[in-house]
């Protein structure tokens, strides 16, 4: 997944949507997140437990101390969530002789996995009971991660490095949810597809699910919303993107003509049309206002009805996948999951206000 003559810095960086990259010094990685899901025929490897789990307890650099559950004795291994665990960037996972993970302190490699375990075990309670889906891989299973990375895997891992000014890690609860986002539409019908408008509705579905995930966790140190990593804030520039306008930073709000833009900037329509759907343009909730491309009003349905939606229309990706299919599938979704309800209608309207027109209509 790292572009062609760039370095992985360079590539993890420009994974974020960021133009430029830092050198890493010799002692420490600069490396932001990045995620090296397997190809579409990949199996997740599975985990091995060898002896009953244990209550684990542990101290996140971003979250705090967390109760982690029953995990592998000593170990950042999750039985109850197959194939999850956190290791550093050898795939060694950490160990704890009093089942006690992590210091809390930013640099502190098992206090970032003990962050990416939390987040990723809250990712899968989502999947579970919001959209009745079995793990990351919807079989049951999802991917061990890596923390401290340098260098692009072989793939089957979701792996996490640093801020560009080295001083924290790419472990906050968005990050992780968008990075195994990755793995979800690489696993979902169609695979990952190819190209650069697919490209763009692939990196949308990463913030589309880190957002899910903020707001299923309900942190008070991560207050949820549609900002993408504004917790991070890998570059020190804030947000590296703004789901309820993307003109913020640069990216389109609505669907381009012409030439399709960089990866990055191409999750702006998608993006926007799932806020305009969750939250609607002006919303009471303390949400910001959001400017729609027709000058329309819309009221929005809810974050987990939007994100039921958007579920399921990853359930009917097809390769080729651009936005007009997602229109499509969306509405079908829409239709399907809430029959005769106001739902169907909402989303495509606000697929109209992003300037992604369609021929659908609801039953």
């Amino acid at each position: 997944m790292f572009p062609s003559g760039r370095s992985a810095t360079t590539a993890a960086l420009l994974l974020l949507g960021a133009a430029t990259a830092v050198a890493p010094p010799a002692s420490a990685a600069t490396r932001p997140t990045h995620a090296t899901t397997p190809p579409a025929s990949a199996a997740i490897p599975p985990t091995h437990a060898t002896a009953p789990p244990v209550r684990a307890i542990g101290y996140g650099a971003y979250y705090g101390r967390q109760d982690l559950g029953e995990l592998s004795p000593g170990r950042l291994v999750d039985p109850a969530r197959p194939g999850l665990s956190c290791a550093g960037p050898t795939g060694a996972p950490f160990t704890s002789a009093d089942d006690t993970h992590g210091t809390g302190e930013p640099l502190d490699l098992p206090s970032g996995c003990v962050d990416v375990v939390y987040g990723a075990q809250r990712m899968w309670d989502m999947l579970r009971h919001w959209f009745g889906r079995d793990g990351v891989d919807g079989s049951g299973r999802t991917l061990p991660a890596r923390v401290g990375v340098t260098a692009p895997g072989g793939g089957g891992s979701v792996d996490f490095g640093y801020t560009a000014d080295r001083r924290r890690q790419t472990t906050t609860l968005d990050t992780i949810g968008h990075e195994y986002g990755h793995a979800i539409f690489r696993y979902t019908p169609g695979g990952a597809g190819g190209g650069i408008e697919a490209g763009g509705l692939a990196e949308s579905a990463g913030d589309i699910l880190g957002a899910l995930t903020e707001h299923y966790a309900d942190h008070p140190a991560d207050p949820p919303d549609y900002e993408v990593g504004e917790l991070l804030d890998v570059l020190g520039r804030g947000p590296i993107r703004y789901m309820y306008e993307p003109s913020k930073v640069g990216d389109p709000n609505c669907m381009w003509t012409g030439s399709a833009p960089e990866v990055h900037k191409g999750a702006g329509p998608q993006n926007h049309w799932f806020y305009l759907l969750a939250e609607g343009s002006n919303p009471t909730n303390g949400q910001p206002k959001s400017p729609t491309c027709n000058n329309s009003t819309l009221t929005g349905i809810g974050i987990q009805k939007a994100g039921q939606i958007f579920m399921g229309a990853l359930s009917r990706k097809t390769p080729g996948w651009t936005h007009a299919k997602a229109r499509a599938a969306t509405v079908a979704a829409a239709a399907e999951l809430f029959p005769g309800g106001p739902e169907c209608a909402a989303t495509r309207r606000a697929w109209d206000a992003v300037a992604v027109p369609g021929p659908d209509t609801c039953p």
